[in-house]
């Protein structure tokens, strides 16, 4: 099978092309950027191709237009230029963002409600890619929650980082879905194989609690950092409605029933595992 890998340079697709690389599976893979002559793309004998270049938010930000062109519309010119070059099937990378500053479990029942721009025009990236899918051209929507993995960037790495300073942590007992890259490496692996279209919601074995979390990386590391029970209490109080409270604190999760994939063998590493893997920072695909 022949791929092509969007996103020259991001996390995820580097991973994945080392991962399918590392297979003896018959995939051919192709890695490269799109953002400039997208109509000139040769896609000739690509039967799968996985959209990952975009625009991710940022501190800064960018101009909303900038949103709009790079998620959105370089995504549906990109798909237009697949299915009419013969391509079978197409795989974009969305987000959890489209539900917004959700709070808690979301369900099949939920509804999407984008807040930031980023949000927005990816759900709108995915109504666009609705409208091309055909039996001929399938379409995956993807919207994973945080990614982590061994040298990964974002949200996983300032945690890391914090704790090995850190003397101190705060107790409080939250829940989030997240996956580890190998997770996902298996989980696209399998819809290619699969050639599955639909939109997926995807995460690890476990729900991860962010103090848990601490507490693997400290051990790991052979750090020694105490976990207080009352500065979590202090810290629930004072700041429970400040965004960046949530963000690391708050509940965030999709139910089991949503994530249910293919009796869900994409779940290849649990929680300590993929912890180990990612302090150690050791590669997955020798």
């Amino acid at each position: 099978m022949k791929v092509l890998i969007t996103g020259e340079n991001g996390y995820i697709s580097g991973q994945l092309y080392d991962y399918l690389n590392s297979k003896n599976n018959g995939f051919q893979v192709i890695k490269k950027s799109v953002r400039s002559n997208i109509e000139n793309i040769d896609l000739n004998g690509i039967e799968t191709v996985v959209h990952l270049a975009g625009l991710v938010h940022k501190k800064k930000g960018y101009p909303d237009r900038e949103y709009i062109q790079v998620n959105c519309e370089l995504t549906k010119n990109l798909a237009l230029s697949a299915k009419k070059q013969g391509v079978k099937q197409f795989i974009f990378f969305s987000t959890m963002a489209v539900y917004g500053f959700q709070k808690g479990e979301i369900t099949s029942f939920t509804a999407t409600n984008p807040e930031t721009v980023y949000g927005k025009s990816k759900l709108l990236a995915e109504k666009e890619l609705e409208r091309i899918a055909s039996e001929d051209f399938k379409v995956a929507i993807v919207r994973p929650p945080m990614v982590y993995g061994p040298n990964c960037p974002g949200n996983y790495k300032l945690l890391s980082d914090f704790i090995k300073v850190a003397p101190i942590f705060p107790y409080i007992d939250n829940k989030r879905s997240m996956i580890f890259i190998g997770n996902l490496n298996v989980f696209i692996e399998e819809v290619m194989i699969n050639r599955d279209s639909g939109v997926f919601h995807i995460q690890d074995p476990n729900f991860v609690s962010t103090t848990n979390m601490v507490k693997n990386i400290a051990n790991i590391n052979n750090l020694n950092i105490r976990i207080s029970k009352r500065l979590g209490i202090i810290l629930s109080k004072i700041l429970k409605n400040n965004k960046l409270y949530l963000k690391v604190f708050g509940d965030l999760f999709y139910s089991t029933d949503l994530t249910i994939y293919n009796e869900n063998t994409y779940q290849k590493y649990d929680f300590n595992n993929s912890i180990n893997i990612s302090e150690k920072k050791v590669s997955m695909y020798d």
